[in-house]
């Protein structure tokens, strides 16, 4: 049943900043695509493989509306889908999640779709939709909303939805309809206003798709620019502002939202790649829009607006298709490290986009990762670095920055200001060998980035598969002494990447080690769940600014 349990009223009385935010599973931090532009099976499949065809990664898919014969009755079109559920196994086969959009709205008119809700009288009848039926206008027709304060009520909407999540649908977008509604206006639990009602909503969705599928997730809004505050932290899985424009204006206007978002607690945000509506993204904006989404807890391409042209990165030529592909690629190897970020997140009630500086336009994303965003045609970005913390440059990693430097950045299409904290471990996927950590044959590795500088701990939160168990791992770094120290709750064949300006003698507890002198990287193999090395010769960031204080 949706949400008959005490959590989802309690999550109804208490504010909407209450947290935690709730865990993420790991397969939301590949990228996704976002099909909303012929809403049919065919455009759906060619536009994942258009990607996977490019060598870019997808990892979930969003299905919008329309998609069912009927808003919300999740019921397949199967004008627009034939053989659906061969199209969500086809996808899954290729590791890539799908994602269903939704409201809360059974409509008697509708934009997209010829047929009414064939619930539309009954739930009047029943008692089941707010404000004793009013029929609103809203942006997909005329209907009423479900009232999900009424058990009754949910238990009907989880046995509709049941339609479809039989299929292991991997989470649903949750859409506006309740925006819709007047400020105040009677439910079954009593009259209510309309912000109280969200949490009612978001709350009864979220919880009806985790109950169905552990590893499913609710796309939400949380400040929008559009309708204010709307999902609860705690049931908002993923946060995504929309809607906004393809250009300039779009993404400052976006980061403004996600800024806001991100203050307030909401864990895990997601960037609408090249907008959703009015103007499509030219070359340099989808380009731009995408290195911000790639450094961001999730980014999602898709929309209205060109989704199937402009939004597509061989619309414009190869070198964007060059370009996205690489960030795409690194979002994807970040994969793991922003899953971690995300765990702390729920731990610490907080989020992954750390310090949000509207006015300067940077944040950190999680706690050792700092980004600068371009958001306009220039060539060059002003940057301060934050007040703690030595920063390296992810592009030239012997350049270094002190705390609360400010200085221009060269912002090349290609380049996007990515700076790494001194004593950082950086978890990583393996699999995709763009950085340099390992490639397909390496897949099961668990991939350490380091950056030495001084004595450095972490704890890292490291996914077992794909949803949201994890291990626990502390990583402790000495950098005078030579020693990296792993202690783990799970055994693990582990690949160390450590930057170090000096070929090592010798390691000691390895069972393999090379070093790349033009790349100033040694690379270490070892197998278990506490490992304990020994470099001889370990060169790291502290050694280098001694070295240069001295000059």
């Amino acid at each position: 049943m949706l949400c008959l349990s005490l959590s989802c009223v309690g999550a109804a009385k208490v504010s909407r900043l209450a947290g935690p935010p709730p865990l993420v599973p790991r397969w939301a931090f590949e990228p996704w695509v976002w099909e909303d532009s012929q809403n049919t099976r065919a455009a759906t499949e060619g536009l994942v493989d258009g990607y996977l065809s490019r060598g870019i990664p997808v990892g979930a898919v969003i299905v919008d509306s329309p998609w069912s014969t009927a808003y919300t009755n999740f019921e397949w079109d199967a004008r627009r889908y034939p053989g659906a559920a061969e199209m969500v196994q086809g996808l899954h086969a290729k590791n890539v999640r799908v994602i269903l959009w939704l409201t809360g709205c059974l409509n008697i008119t509708s934009k997209d779709v010829p047929q009414p809700d064939p619930e539309y009288d009954r739930v009047q009848a029943l008692g089941f939709a707010v404000d004793d039926g009013r029929v609103i206008d809203w942006w997909k027709g005329r209907g009423r909303h479900l009232d999900f304060t009424s058990a009754a009520a949910r238990a009907l909407w989880a046995k509709r939805m049941d339609q479809v999540a039989r299929l292991k649908i991997d989470g649903w977008k949750v859409d506006q309809g309740e925006a819709y509604l007047p400020e105040r206006f009677r439910t079954s639990v009593g009259e209510m206003d309309r912000d109280t009602f969200k949490n009612w909503y978001y709350s009864a969705i979220h919880d009806y798709a985790v109950s169905r599928n552990p590893e499913a997730i609710t796309l939400a809004r949380p400040y929008s620019h559009q309708d204010g505050w709307a999902a609860p932290i705690a049931k908002c899985s993923v946060g995504w502002s929309g809607d906004f424009s393809g250009d300039w204006g779009g993404i400052r206007l976006q980061l403004d939202n996600l800024y806001r978002s991100a203050a307030a607690g909401y864990g895990v945000l997601a960037v609408e790649v090249g907008g959703y509506y009015e103007k499509p993204p030219s070359k340099t904006e989808l380009i731009r829009y995408a290195q911000l989404g790639a450094l961001m807890p999730v980014m999602s391409n898709g929309g209205s607006n060109g989704g199937l042209k402009e939004h597509l990165p061989w619309f414009h030529d190869e070198e964007t298709v060059r370009i996205y592909r690489d960030f795409a690629t690194l979002h994807s190897e970040l994969g793991d490290y922003l899953f971690s970020c995300a765990v702390d997140a729920h731990l610490g009630r907080g989020s992954v986009v750390r310090q949000p500086d509207s006015a300067r336009r940077q944040h950190l994303l999680g706690p050792d990762v700092f980004v600068s965003v371009v958001a306009g045609p220039e060539l060059t970005k002003q940057v301060r670095t934050p007040a703690e913390g030595t920063w390296i440059d992810w592009w030239q990693q012997d350049r270094t920055y002190a705390p609360g430097t400010e200085f221009a950045y060269d912002v090349p299409l290609e380049r996007y200001p990515i700076f790494v904290r001194a004593g950082a471990v950086i978890p990583m996927a393996t699999r995709l060998g763009a950085l340099g950590n390992g490639n397909e044959a390496d897949a099961k590795r668990r991939a350490l980035l380091v950056f030495p500088a001084g004595r450095s701990h972490r704890l890292c939160h490291l996914p077992l598969g794909t949803g949201t168990e994890y291990a626990d791992a502390t990583i402790e770094v000495d950098e005078d002494a030579g020693t990296i120290a792993v202690a783990s709750q799970h055994e693990s064949q582990w690949r160390l990447r450590v930057k170090t300006f000096a070929q090592p003698a010798g390691v000691i507890g390895a069972t393999r080690w090379s070093y790349d002198a033009a790349a100033a990287w040694l690379t270490i193999d070892a197998a278990g769940a506490d490992v304990a090395l020994k470099i001889v010769g370990l060169v790291g960031y502290g050694a280098r600014a001694r070295e240069r204080s001295s000059r």
